[in-house]
């Protein structure tokens, strides 16, 4: 769990989301048969997931998120 307090830092909470929810995925990856497209398709996923949690708040979004593609 995070050690920040309960009533700020909701930037750092959906960081920290993204990453909990990629940790378990590239696990499955690594016993996958190809796991590079496996990642890639992990990373992706949570990365559009993170970046529509930060579109949907009224605070400046990550840097990576007003990027698109293979940016």
């Amino acid at each position: 769990p995070l050690l920040l307090p309960p009533t700020a830092f909701a930037h750092l909470r959906r960081q920290a989301a993204a990453l909990a929810a990629l940790r378990p995925r590239m696990s499955d990856c690594c016993r996958h048969h190809s796991p590079l497209p496996c990642a890639r398709r992990a990373w992706t996923d949570v990365l559009d997931g993170f970046c529509t949690d930060e579109f949907g708040v009224k605070t400046r979004q990550f840097h990576c998120c007003r990027r698109s593609g293979a940016a």
